[in-house]
């Protein structure tokens, strides 16, 4: 459980997938009986309440669709990172060389573990332009009566790139490989609407910054690496 931060998710659908069969099969071995038995006077045919078995019915049917729901979402977010409960480093940028004349800069976006160390297998360089960077994480919340279901929210590296500047062409952005979040109707029972969260800072050759997330002010920071 403890490596596996959809556990919960996960359990749950079982679950639910379980008791939903179960209330289908209950209503239609029910209206089976009734069906096989009504004009047979040696046996007590089973009373059929209509209200009654349409209401199990679908709510079996709903319960079934809504452990297929969770499963996908545990599916989707399993490569998702979950959230710090207390703020707590995400990632490492590093600029690299600034060329003045072709005004291009190079980034390197690292991810950390958390201990807070680089995952160098992670690495991902961004060349961009101009002496600013703009980073964008996209979080996702558990709505309130959900929050059980999970260790903590999710987050995932959208993309980082350069700022656009009066009278300039927009600035390159390279994309972090995020993944498309779910937006039907079962994701929006679970979670909340995802949002966006951006930081900016200028920078110059040579600096390390420290990027933070802080669930409690609902924020990114970012500091320079000490």
């Amino acid at each position: 459980m403890g490596d596996d931060p959809n556990f919960r998710l996960k359990a749950f659908s079982v679950i639910a997938c379980v008791l939903g069969v179960f209330l289908v099969s209950f209503v239609a071995q029910r209206v089976y009986f009734w069906m096989r038995t009504r004009r047979r006077d040696d046996v007590d045919t089973t009373k059929v309440a209509p209200f009654i078995d349409f209401a199990l019915l679908g709510l079996g049917v709903f319960v079934i669709w809504l452990a297929i729901e969770s499963l996908l979402l545990a599916v989707v977010t399993t490569n998702m990172k979950t959230q710090p409960r207390d703020m707590q480093k995400i990632a490492e940028i590093e600029i690299g060389k600034l060329d003045r004349e072709t005004d291009q800069t190079n980034l390197l976006f690292y991810p950390v573990d958390r201990a807070g160390r680089r995952q160098a297998e992670q690495r991902r360089p961004v060349l961009t332009s101009g002496d600013q960077f703009e980073l964008q994480v996209e979080v996702l919340q558990w709505r309130g009566m959900w929050q059980w279901l999970g260790e903590g929210g999710y987050y995932q590296f959208v993309a980082l790139g350069g700022l656009q500047t009066a009278g300039q062409p927009a600035a390159e952005r390279t994309s972090l490989d995020a993944v498309e979040v779910p937006r039907g109707l079962g994701a929006l029972i679970f979670l909340q609407t995802p949002v966006t969260w951006q930081v900016r800072q200028s920078c110059a050759e040579g600096d390390v910054y420290d990027i933070l997330l802080d669930p409690q002010s609902q924020a990114l920071i970012v500091r320079a690496h000490e």
